[in-house]
């Protein structure tokens, strides 16, 4: 009864809590009858009270029930014996009446294979209340005194006796103590007018082939980078197009990238001091900008890419859900437009252009694979996307205009000295620095506001989107013609394991909404059954590899989803529920009563209506009268004033994702890529297969995603410094690249390699 008392105690919200606590009551008074009519009814009855627990959180409380409950009441005596059975290598098999989710961590404590132990049965992922045949009754009230030594050991028909099982029973129970593994590939079949693919070898196919590499500052692409450096190791050459910083060549901007960044560790135990000649042999940099014709190349440079490139790849883009209309434009409209007049002028190269599933915008339903010109979810039949543009500059230009207007300088002149005019208010010679500024930052703000406008009222929720849409339309209406594909990430996250598990960068789309999930802060507005598409990097990176060797063969698609909701799909409820199941294993190993707390607090999904009228907005209201009446009685401050910034930081956080939780219920289709996926050779799929179904949701949640958030990414919202490390010391001269070209490097496939 004390584990599944240990259950109870610790469901999601405070009323099952207590529901449950009651029910374990009313078990307490029944146990005994029970028990004395028979012991494998008691044992089925007890369980019914684990109905409509998700085997998530069984799964992590038995983990924890084993660390802080069962490990310290371990026998010294009787660990020693087992340890010396393990060692000698006797084959061994664990009995108990607990649940499999205590016996498994039990199991591989102690390096046990299998088990035998009891089971729920799960429906949708939480427990019916029933135990599934055999099942393992309690042993008798005087047990204890049969039982002899600590050695522990049965015979198998005296065990057979104790459980009242026949002879099969005992196979069919025994369970692997391994976390049982993600379901097998499932079949794939191309439909429609996707382009066949019998076979597809990367690494022939990109053999010394020139891939032009455009956003390698972004997180994607540096994964992609990485993995193509150790998994291709017989590609020609990879160009990197860096725009220049104020006072940094983009030269020194890969090199502080190479020498800071934790993506290239893997390729720095590889290659020790000589990773930096193996770039310079690998890797051009060269200056430019992706936002201006030719690629803000010279024309020498523009010319010799022409003639060798058989790839450009842009990954850049800017990832602001909602900046100034200017950055938007540049950098999601503009560049597409200029990689097609560059792509006119290459002799063979392809393009790969990276955009983002939710340019479908607000619109609900199964998402297929298919690029439509001028597409916009309202689906209006005169909307027309160069049109769009064009409408949009004219708007800048007017705002632009009115910026540098008498009318809003004379403005601008009056905030800036204040109502009374007083010159003294600023100096002289600041004041046209001050108007400066607040009139550049009156045009960003107006921009800011009328992109958004703009996006919703055509059915997008928001600047980014809506820019990454108008690209595709210009890519697909004007590059009919030339060997392109765009490629459409969902959410990207933590990798899963390369470049190594749990790297992750910069604040990404879960992770301001992971961190919330982690305070004291209960109800998040979001509809539960909507699927959080949430893809890890290096499964999008190979996807990318697949997607490259598919178009340099010239058997690509136009369109390719790199996602999740469609073949492996966890909807809000499970990840709000693993995303604090993974914060209370945190918790849990820290001290004082502020985590203690923690633990106790885990976020809930409610309705919109419930977290209005409950959660946040209710209590900013409180709140925000408690100041009013402050500032009535003249007090010097508001003695709330920190708790309102508080949440009204959070409520606006809450409102810039209600689109990806609340609304747009999308399954994004991914057939193309795993298509390409299927094709592989067999040596080849370790590497490079895109399977989106092998992900363990509840490890990759608990153990790898909310870890690397943790350590890469909650620092930075804390306003806190990444953990420190040593630039690396690489030598970029050339006599070191001429040297690393006579090395010969272990293969990337050699398992003994990659341990080493």
């Amino acid at each position: 009864m004390r584990l599944v008392g240990f259950f109870t105690w610790n469901a999601q919200s405070f009323s099952e809590r207590w529901a449950r606590r009651m029910g374990m009551a009313a078990m307490a008074i029944s146990r005994p009858f029970a028990y004395t009519a028979s012991r494998t009814f008691a044992t089925r009855l007890l369980h019914t009270l684990l109905r409509g627990v998700s085997q998530d959180r069984l799964d992590l409380l038995g983990e924890e029930y084993f660390q802080y409950v069962l490990k310290p009441q371990l026998r010294r005596e009787a660990v020693e014996k087992l340890l010396a059975a393990v060692r000698s290598g006797e084959e061994i098999v664990l009995v108990s009446q607990l649940l499999d989710h205590v016996l498994r961590p039990l199991a591989n404590h102690f390096g046990i294979s299998s088990f035998v132990a009891n089971r729920m049965e799960f429906r949708d992922g939480y427990a019916t209340g029933r135990l599934l045949s055999p099942v393992v009754r309690p042993r008798g009230p005087l047990a204890w005194i049969a039982s002899g030594s600590i050695d522990g050991r049965v015979p198998r028909e005296k065990l057979l006796s104790r459980l009242g099982w026949p002879e099969s029973a005992l196979e069919h129970a025994t369970q692997p103590a391994a976390r049982l593994s993600a379901p097998a590939g499932r079949a794939v079949a191309a439909l429609g007018d996707v382009p066949r693919v019998e076979r597809l070898p990367v690494r022939e196919t990109l053999a010394n082939r020139h891939i032009l590499l455009v956003g390698v500052t972004g997180f994607i692409a540096k994964v992609w980078l990485v993995d193509l450096l150790e998994n291709v190791p017989n590609i020609s050459k990879i160009t990197l197009l860096v725009r220049r910083n104020r006072n940094t060549s983009a030269q020194r901007r890969f090199e502080k990238i190479i020498e800071e960044s934790p993506a290239f560790d893997t390729l720095q135990a590889r290659h020790g001091r000589q990773l930096g000649a193996f770039l310079k042999e690998k890797v051009e940099v060269v200056e430019g900008d992706v936002s201006q014709p030719g690629l803000g190349l010279d024309a020498a440079t523009q010319d010799r890419l022409a003639k060798s490139l058989d790839l450009v790849v842009n990954s850049a883009g800017l990832t602001d859900f909602n900046p100034d209309l200017r950055e938007a434009l540049a950098s999601n409209v503009d560049s597409a437009v200029h990689l097609l007049g560059f792509l006119r002028q290459c002799s063979q190269a392809g393009l790969m252009h990276l955009s983002t599933c939710y340019v479908v915008g607000m619109r609900d339903g199964r998402v297929g694979e298919e690029l439509h010109d001028n597409y916009n979810p309202t689906q209006d039949a005169n909307f027309d996307a160069q049109r769009e543009i064009d409408s949009l500059r004219e708007m800048i230009a007017r705002i632009e205009t009115r910026a540098e207007s008498p009318e809003l300088d004379r403005a601008l002149r009056r905030q800036a000295l204040g109502r009374a005019g007083d010159p003294a208010a600023v100096p002289s010679e600041q004041l046209e620095g001050v108007l400066k500024r607040n009139r550049a930052r009156w045009a960003r703000n107006r921009l800011l506001r009328v992109g958004l406008r703009r996006a919703q009222h055509l059915g997008w929720p928001n600047t980014y989107t809506f820019t990454k849409s108008l690209g595709e339309s210009i890519l697909s209406r004007h590059g009919q013609d030339l060997p392109i594909a765009i490629v459409r990430p969902s959410i990207v996250e933590s990798s899963e394991r390369s470049p190594f598990s749990g790297w992750n960068e910069g604040i990404n789309t879960s992770g301001p909404l992971s961190y919330l999930l982690g305070t004291n802060f209960r109800q998040l507005p979001t509809n539960e059954r909507k699927c959080l598409d949430v893809i890890p990097v290096d499964m999008v990176s190979r996807g990318m590899t697949l997607i490259a060797a598919a178009i340099i063969a010239r058997r690509n698609a136009r369109m390719y989803q790199l996602a999740t909701s469609a073949i492996n799909p966890v909807n809000m409820g499970r990840s709000i529920e693993l995303t604090g199941l993974a914060h209370r294993k945190h918790y849990r190993t820290q001290q004082g009563i502020e985590h203690w707390l923690k633990v106790k607090f885990e976020t809930i999904p409610v309705s919109k209506q419930r977290y209005e009228r409950l959660s946040i907005p209710m209590q900013k209201a409180v709140i925000s009268g408690i100041n009013r009446v402050a500032v009535i009685l003249r007090m010097k401050k508001a003695p709330l004033a920190r708790q309102e910034r508080d949440l009204l930081r959070a409520e606006k956080l809450i409102e810039l994702y209600e689109p990806f939780i609340l609304h747009n219920e999308h399954v994004f289709e991914c057939e193309n890529a795993r298509l390409l996926s299927a094709a592989l050779p067999p040596e080849e799929r370790g590497l490079f297969a895109f399977d989106p179904e092998s992900i363990d949701w509840w490890d990759y949640w608990i153990n790898i995603h909310i870890p690397a958030l943790r350590r890469w990414c909650y620092p930075l919202m804390e306003g806190r410094p990444l953990e420190s490390r040593a630039p690396r010391e690489l030598d970029w001269s050339a006599q070191a690249a001429r040297a690393s070209a006579g090395t010969v490097s272990a293969p990337p496939s050699d398992p003994l390699w990659r341990s080493s």
